[in-house]
């Protein structure tokens, strides 16, 4: 006996034309994009020179580094607490807005980095940052 199944009318499956359009459009998208950009790239310009810091650094944190035997580095340069008044306040008086983040040796004392922010409020500084690690313990 021969058994005859029902054939369905529907097919199980994904259409994936949809997906070439797509996909297809993007391609074409990135082309015309990437050839604009090159053309742009290609014009002899002279750049106008400027004189003293560029915007990049200073729209930059200031970065206060608390080392783990209580000394303070500011910009790369060690320096004591009265020179950590005197940087800041000359961080302070170029850009007042400028954000700052404190950034504390796990090991260092808790008296140290609130020394630290003390003289920065004192400066004139309102709002800090304190930087610690986000990733997670082995």
């Amino acid at each position: 006996m021969k058994v005859i199944q029902a054939q369905d009318d529907q097919a199980t499956g994904i259409d994936v034309a949809p997906l070439i359009d797509i996909l297809f459009t993007l391609i074409i998208f990135f082309l015309v994009t990437t050839t604009f950009q090159e053309e742009e790239k290609e014009e002899e310009i002279q750049l106008p020179r400027q004189g003293g810091s560029s915007l990049v650094n200073k729209n930059r944190p200031v970065y206060i580094n608390v080392l783990q035997n209580g000394s303070y580095s500011v910009a790369g340069e060690v320096v004591d607490l009265n020179n950590l008044e005197y940087k800041l306040k000359l961080r302070y008086e170029e850009k007042p807005d400028q954000k700052l983040v404190l950034r504390g040796d796990s090991k260092a004392f808790h008296g140290q980095i609130a020394s630290a922010l003390d003289i920065a409020r004192r400066v004139g500084f309102t709002k800090a940052s304190i930087a610690y690690d986000t990733r997670p313990l082995n």
